[in-house]
């Protein structure tokens, strides 16, 4: 659940709903964990979502929920040029090494990560920043999402148990699953994959298309398999048995121009 700190000087929290007050977007410039600028009006006027997770890093129920947002983060394209949505965190008090640290230690030890911003190096000029007063967010962790029309269509996106807990929040807005690096993405309810989960062989089954191709990607996007099918055909089976147990995409290439995602697990 939900913490919120009584006050700088104790340890005690109580149990809150959080979420911001606003209900349309108010803008910021900011300098990034890694000195680079970020403008949130710039990135809704390319067309993106801008989902925002405020935090801070002694906060027990962040640290909970971290590695479930990175998963998320990556399912959803890791802010890659193609996906729907832009991920950004934004650090209540801490600086920027230590935001290094928690990304490392609660988020994954390699990345890719979602853009960060410190509280005390993270405004334009690279002081301290008070995005979350901005907002009127008091408690944490606090994950919202603003629609390119800069309207926050989602003030509390809460509970978050697992990483699949995102997705109806973002289903609701039309955002689909894009791992890092995909493209031309469709949604085909007429393709499966299966079983999931997967011990050693994963099948590829299609209604009224013909495949002509498979990546299997893992979720920090590297592609651990790449299969063309010279002959389109309808259904097609891949022996998986040396892949590493985890959550898998399946791209699959359809009628020469399209792909479809479909997410498995391997046992």
């Amino acid at each position: 659940m939900k913490k919120i700190l009584l006050s700088i000087f104790t340890l005690a929290v109580l149990s809150v709903n959080a979420q911001t007050t606003l209900t349309t977007a108010v803008d910021f410039t900011a300098k990034d964990i890694d000195g680079n600028t970020f403008n949130l009006f710039n990135k809704l006027d390319e067309g993106k979502y801008v989902f925002i997770d405020f935090f801070f890093t002694n906060c027990g129920p962040c640290q909970n929920t971290a590695p479930k947002l990175h998963e998320a983060f990556i399912t959803y394209g890791a802010n890659s040029p193609s996906a729907q949505m832009y991920f950004v965190s934004i650090n209540r008090d801490d600086n920027n090494a230590t935001m290094h640290t928690w990304e490392s230690t609660y988020m994954n030890t390699t990345g890719p990560y979602p853009r960060g911003i410190s509280g005390t190096e993270g405004s334009a000029t690279g002081g301290p920043q008070t995005f979350s007063a901005t907002y009127g967010v008091n408690a944490y962790p606090t994950m919202i999402l603003i629609a390119p029309n800069r309207q926050v269509v989602e003030q509390d996106i809460w509970p978050i148990s697992t990483a699949a807990d995102f997705a109806p929040f973002f289903a609701a807005h039309g955002i689909n699953p894009n791992p890092a690096g995909i493209n031309n993405v469709v949604i085909n309810n007429n393709l499966s994959v299966y079983p999931s989960p997967a011990k050693d062989q994963l099948t590829i089954n299609s209604i009224g298309n013909k495949l002509n191709g498979v990546r299997l990607i893992d979720m920090l996007g590297n592609v651990v398999l790449n299969q063309n099918f010279d002959k389109a055909q309808q259904s097609k089976t891949l022996d998986i048995a040396n892949l590493s147990t985890g959550i898998y995409f399946a791209e699959v290439r359809i009628n020469n121009t399209e792909l479809v995602i479909k997410k498995f697990v391997k046992e």
